[in-house]
């Protein structure tokens, strides 16, 4: 009775140890958190530092907008683009367009059957055939079997 006490108390004392674990473990990960809002520590700015104080030189010069930072002809050559593509162009190759047009449209081959095939009636017929005799042959060794069995005298002692 005592191994089976410590074993439960052991048992016990594993359960109480991991659950504080768990305890402190989703403490720490929680930690600073409100109403499932992630910490500030969290909220980190992934940019680099020049690039945190060129965006807040702009906001504090006032500018409402971001300056296009493009070069002239960039700007230009989007504006053109913009302006001529009114219409959808199909941007796909040519052997793509013209997979998919015949995916669309496909050749239908119709085959004449030649008739009917004896040489597969041939082999199914010799399937059954053969189907059938090992069924009867299998009957026939059990009926044999079973009308084999003589009564022999009880043993004795």
């Amino acid at each position: 009775m005592t191994a089976s006490r410590n074993r439960i108390l052991s048992l016990a004392a594993a359960i109480a140890l991991a659950t504080s674990l768990a305890m402190v473990a989703a403490d720490t990960a929680f930690a600073g958190t409100r109403n499932g809002s992630p910490p500030a520590a969290a909220l980190r700015d992934g940019r680099s530092p020049d690039t945190i104080d060129a965006a807040s030189a702009v906001q504090s010069a006032g500018v409402s907008s971001l300056p296009d930072g493009r070069s002239p002809d960039t700007r230009d050559a989007a504006l053109t683009a913009q302006a001529t593509l009114l219409t959808l162009v199909d941007g796909r190759s040519p052997d793509t367009h013209d997979a998919a047009a015949m995916a669309h449209a496909p050749v239908v081959t119709v085959t004449v059957s030649p008739g009917f095939d004896w040489g597969d009636f041939g082999i199914g017929v010799a399937a059954a055939l053969g189907l059938v005799l090992l069924v009867a042959v299998t009957v026939r060794l059990l009926a044999a079997r079973s009308g084999s069995k003589q009564q022999r005298p009880v043993a004795t002692a």
